[in-house]
């Protein structure tokens, strides 16, 4: 079989698990080459669930190592840290950032791109500038390259955006792909816990073991246009 290969952008450590750790998970048992960039180590984010607490200047590294873990964890190849400052994307050279994710597009030659919506679901200004950056860095890509490689925003569904009273709409509310990540979602939840330093990972976590979600993983197909409706066998089925 040719080789295939899927390239995940995401902002911070932690969010390549909660939106599409399933999915990750599924191509590595399938063969495909699989890639994450990560632009920050999330210096400013949670110091510590339960009873740990993390000291502001040890934080990045711990990050760093829990995304290096799940990434061990998952088969998934080991993380291309960017080195960029959590919340700092929105204020760095837009041309640097932007070289930077094309350079390792360059480089692995991924036919499928995941990554943020324009609202990145939450409207951090991190996820937003990690989608303005990997839109221009896949334009110019896919035009350098003659193959047809795709990019995919994550999205969710219509009731998750009632439930959780989300400001999202357009393709980030338009799913066009799901994929059942039922087999991979007890190590899934693995990953969310080893996020020991994110509350947030966990509070995800709990929800998914208490079965009110988590089964599937959405996705938009930004390019090439989907053609059809949602479409639930994969990305190369």
């Amino acid at each position: 079989m040719a080789r295939r290969c899927i390239l995940a952008v995401y902002s911070h450590p932690d969010d390549e698990t909660t939106v599409s750790g399933g999915t990750l998970m599924r191509y590595v048992r399938e063969g495909v080459d699989v890639h994450v960039i990560t632009a920050t180590r999330g210096e400013w984010g949670a110091l510590g669930s339960g009873d740990m607490v993390i000291a502001r200047e040890d934080l990045p590294a711990i990050r760093e190592a829990e995304l290096r873990t799940n990434m061990d964890l998952y088969g998934v190849n080991p993380p291309t840290m960017l080195d960029y400052i959590d919340g700092a994307l929105k204020d760095a050279d837009f041309e640097e950032h932007v070289g930077l994710i094309l350079a390792e597009m360059q480089k692995l030659k991924p036919d499928v791109v995941i990554t943020w919506g324009p609202t990145g679901i939450s409207h951090h200004d991190d996820h937003i500038a990690t989608n303005v950056a990997t839109d221009a860095a896949f334009g110019r890509y896919r035009e350098a390259v003659d193959t047809n490689p795709r990019l995919f925003y994550v999205a969710v569904p219509q009731k998750f955006v009632e439930e959780f009273k989300l400001d999202v709409d357009g393709s980030e509310a338009n799913p066009t792909m799901t994929i059942d990540v039922t087999k991979n979602l007890p190590t899934k939840i693995q990953g969310l816990r080893n996020y020991k330093s994110q509350e947030d990972a966990q509070e995800v976590a709990t929800m998914m073991e208490s079965g009110e979600w988590g089964e599937v993983e959405m996705f938009h197909q930004v390019y090439p246009p989907a053609t059809q409706g949602v479409t639930d066998t994969g990305f190369w089925e």
